[in-house]
């Protein structure tokens, strides 16, 4: 028995020769034309619902200022300010020592997409600002397109792919994060490497096993967390085939996975080697019990929702958007009218597709099961998962929920051409309301936007004709060290903050005096460092830290070359 034809859905391997048969035929139009359909249908629910985004395409950034802006740097560095020979180290950031960027968040793919454009739309600042937003919207269509033809693989439905793509690829994880991390955003290879290896273990194919290797390596490319959840997946898949067969998988169902990984793993292995030297034992920080799946989040308005007002008064730890995993009250209707109708035996797609939520929602709680913001004393497995070398750095359980969403889709998607089957006007009513209250549930409201421009206190740095020198910017914090990257864009100068993923070494920033302003000037001009940037607040960035001096400090110990509106710049020397 063939690996897809056990999880019973319909015809599924018949449709899998069909596609088959379709590349090598006149048919192959009709494959396209889908492809393109599809691609069009999905990029303009993207259009609708960040339209307010969208307005604004080459003046702000998705999301409010946090890690956007970090994002953004990313792109900016792997464009303009990158040193070709030393790509993973740079100066622009912790001057004079300068830090690592192997750890660095860089979603690959996206920042690679984005080199390519600029070389034909040019890299001005507000470009390369259209090019991050365009790059990271790109991730919805992409990652619908996937899961629609993963659910139609599955369930042998065009209507039900297409609503099984939208759950997943608008699901409010991905559109929190879109907010925030373009590589936690970068789902769209996810549906297509779980598709390629489904259909590697049905045709016992090498070739698309092959294809899930590289589409699961691009998968960790866009965010080192996928690399962890794919290999979940597959571990998942050895377990369902042993609960439903009694029986541990033998021969080629055994011997693909391992090769799977394998070949990922050697793809991927000029960066995960360097990576795991570094990792003795973490070089990040905690948040395996922090930033979690609440067990109310699975049903609680997120903050980007319509009714979030009404999920105000839950406690959850994290941060908001790591927190967002509601899996949307019509959906679980769905798959509690699926259960009612198709019952739940191990072969059922209702099996499968439970059994892989649940798995997933048990990986994305973290150590302990977290009940409105409470730890409770059941440990889970992340717990174990945590203590291990280079699996301490997954440092946010919560961000498995991605594939709970991915079965979450099949589900309804199979809901879907479970109910068309009947062939009659009730049922496709039927279907063509759940998809509107689908649509309605995961419409997001209140989306953030981070306005770009260059302040004019940095003209002094940019017309300064000196080489060399660096730029320490206060006040401190982390949010306020992603807009000094942002800026970064606009001077071009070295930064003696900023921040990366992971902090790799101890450098100046970590040595600075504060307390002592005259001994701090005699560090900054032993390290070249020319100009201190005293941001105003603004934006609900800037607000001056009390273990900081007061700036009449600063001005007494430095000369203003610019005080304006915007900031303070002190010259050092």
């Amino acid at each position: 028995m063939t690996e897809t034809r056990s999880l019973h859905w319909p015809a599924v391997s018949t449709l899998a020769r069909s596609d088959a048969q379709s590349l090598a035929s006149p048919r192959v139009m009709e494959a396209v034309t889908r492809f393109a359909a599809v691609l069009c249908l999905f990029t303009l629910a993207t259009v609708l619902i960040f339209w307010p985004c969208i307005a604004h395409l080459h003046t702000a950034l998705i999301g409010p200022p946090e890690d956007n802006m970090n994002d953004f740097w990313n792109s900016w560095y792997a464009v303009v300010g990158r040193d070709p020979a030393h790509f993973f180290f740079t100066r622009l950031l912790r001057f004079p020592e300068g830090t690592s960027l192997i750890y660095q968040s860089f979603a690959y793919p996206q920042v690679f997409a984005v080199v390519v454009l600029s070389r034909g739309s040019g890299t001005d600042m507000g470009t390369l600002v259209a090019l991050q937003n365009i790059t990271l919207l790109a991730s919805f269509p992409l990652a619908g397109v996937g899961a629609f033809y993963l659910v139609r693989h599955l369930a042998q439905s065009t209507v039900g792919g297409l609503i099984g793509g939208f759950v997943f690829a608008f699901n409010p994880s991905h559109v929190a994060h879109a907010l925030h991390h373009a590589g936690v955003a970068s789902i769209e290879f996810l549906p297509f490497f779980v598709l390629a290896y489904l259909l590697a273990l049905d045709r016992r194919s090498a070739v698309w096993l092959g294809i899930a290797a590289v589409f699961y390596a691009l998968s960790a490319l866009s965010c080192w967390y996928y690399l962890f959840y794919c290999a979940y997946f597959i571990g998942f898949h050895l377990l369902y085939l042993r609960v439903r067969d009694h029986a541990w998988p033998r021969g080629w169902n055994l011997t693909a996975p391992a090769f799977c990984l394998v070949s990922t793993l050697a793809i991927l292995s000029p960066l995960i080697v360097p990576m795991v030297m570094l990792a003795r034992p973490s070089v990040y920080d905690g948040g395996g019990n922090t930033l979690v799946a609440d067990l109310l989040g699975y049903f609680a308005f997120p903050p980007e929702h319509l009714l979030s007002s009404l999920s105000r008064g839950l406690r959850f730890t994290g941060y908001p958007w790591e927190s967002t995993v509601y899996l949307g009250l019509v959906n679980l209707a769905v798959l509690g009218w699926l259960w009612l109708r198709t019952g739940f035996a191990r072969t059922s797609p209702l099996f499968y597709v439970a059994f892989g939520m649940l798995t997933f929602c048990i990986l994305a709680s973290g150590e302990a099961l977290h009940v409105d913001g409470m730890v409770t004393p059941l440990h889970l497995p992340d717990a174990a998962l945590d203590k291990l070398p280079f699996f301490a750095n997954v440092r946010a359980p919560s961000r498995a929920i991605v594939f709970v969403y991915l079965f979450l889709g099949m589900g309804i998607g199979s809901a879907a051409a479970a109910a068309l089957r009947h062939r009659h006007f009730a049922s496709k009513a039927g279907v063509a309301a759940m998809a509107a209250l689908i649509a309605l549930d995961f419409y997001p409201a209140n989306l953030a936007a981070t306005p770009v421009a260059c302040p004019s206190g940095l003209t002094v740095l940019k017309t300064d004709p000196d080489r060399g020198f660096g730029v320490l910017n206060l006040p401190l914090s982390y949010a306020d060290a992603d807009s000094y990257m942002l800026e970064q864009a606009c001077h071009g100068r070295p930064l003696v903050d900023g921040i990366t993923s992971r902090e790799m070494a101890t450098t100046l920033i970590n040595r600075l005096s504060f307390g002592d302003v005259p001994t701090q000037r005699e560090q900054l001009i032993r390290a070249h460092v020319k100009y201190i940037l005293v941001h105003r607040p603004r934006n609900g960035l800037y607000a001056w830290s009390k273990e900081l001096p007061p700036v009449a400090q600063f001005r007494k110990n430095y000369r203003a070359a610019y005080d304006g509106p915007d900031m303070i710049v002190l010259r050092v020397y």
